[in-house]
């Protein structure tokens, strides 16, 4: 005797290819992917820990989640750090919630990776905010940050004057799984120690993600 398999809702059937026996279903699009991309200016020496080079936060009022699947962070001290190599000195990606930061050049409009979708909720118009760092740290005052980073990505130096390191950091989310923002949160790069009293840095920040409700 064939088995019939209902909906939990009502008394409605699910429709059972009659060729395979399997279950018809429909392939639901996971959301509009976006994307942004920028760099810094060339960051002072001496960044205080927990200062914040990039920081992007999804509309309060946003009727959508947001997936972010991939975070790469390309690393150059154009004025190469006095100590090459100084514990504990590195970048934290960091999940926050509350106001938005201040500061900085906004980054106004996502790239839509669909131009049939919607735009992103992360763009100013939307409510939302995105900036990055010109020479100092973003202003996060009102911003509560979880007490652990999501990701680590450390830094050496060379000790050379004037010497280049260039290094990357990708994360994505076969790391685990997607890093999920809910309306008002936030994601950001901070610096966890403070940064060496010699040596500039910039950094240019590509961040991928999807928006689904």
């Amino acid at each position: 005797m064939p088995y019939v398999v209902k909906s939990g809702a009502d008394n409605t059937e699910l429709t059972i290819d009659p060729l395979t026996k399997a279950a018809r279903v429909t392939i639901y699009p996971r959301g509009v992917g976006y994307g942004i991309s920028s760099i810094t200016g060339i960051i002072a020496a001496a960044l205080a820990a927990g200062g914040a080079i990039f920081v992007a936060r999804l509309d309060p009022s946003a009727a959508v989640n947001v997936h972010i699947t991939r975070l790469v962070l390309d690393h150059v001290t154009p004025t190469a750090f006095g100590t090459p190599i100084t514990a504990g000195r590195r970048w934290g990606i960091y999940r926050g919630s509350g106001a938005a930061a201040s500061g900085g050049t906004a980054l106004a409009t996502a790239v839509e990776k669909d131009t049939n979708g919607a735009s992103s909720e992360m763009n100013s118009a939307n409510g939302g905010d995105m900036r990055i760092s010109t020479t100092v740290a973003l202003t996060v005052a009102g911003i509560t940050f979880e007490s652990q980073e999501i990701a680590t990505m450390l830094l050496v130096g060379q000790g050379a004057a004037g010497a280049i390191k260039v290094m990357q950091y990708e994360w994505d989310h076969s790391h685990g799984s997607p890093l999920v923002l809910r309306p008002g949160e936030l994601i950001a790069v901070r610096t966890i120690p403070t940064m060496d009293a010699t040596g500039t840095q910039q950094v240019a920040v590509n961040m991928d993600w999807f928006e689904i409700a």
